[in-house]
């Protein structure tokens, strides 16, 4: 059996610019969604493209490569 974990937290840039802020991850499904919350206040939803999450807030672009994600192989003793 295998779990996963990822990290609570990730990158986020705006797609226009070098900007950057670390957000804490709200809601994760590994290739497929991404709801993070940038400074404790705003919460933006993301989905997948293929290599990216993307999501658009305000007129702005957001990209993240998403958390660190982990998986353990576990066995039964």
């Amino acid at each position: 059996m295998a779990v996963t974990y990822h990290d609570s937290k990730c990158i986020v840039k705006q797609a226009n610019n070098s900007k950057s802020v670390e957000a804490e991850i709200l809601e994760f499904k590994d290739k497929d969604r991404l709801t993070v919350v940038l400074n404790k206040s705003v919460k933006l939803p993301m989905k997948w493209n293929g290599k990216l999450y993307e999501g658009k807030m305000a007129g702005i672009d957001f990209i993240t490569a998403g958390p660190h994600v982990t998986t353990t192989k576990t066995s039964r003793g």
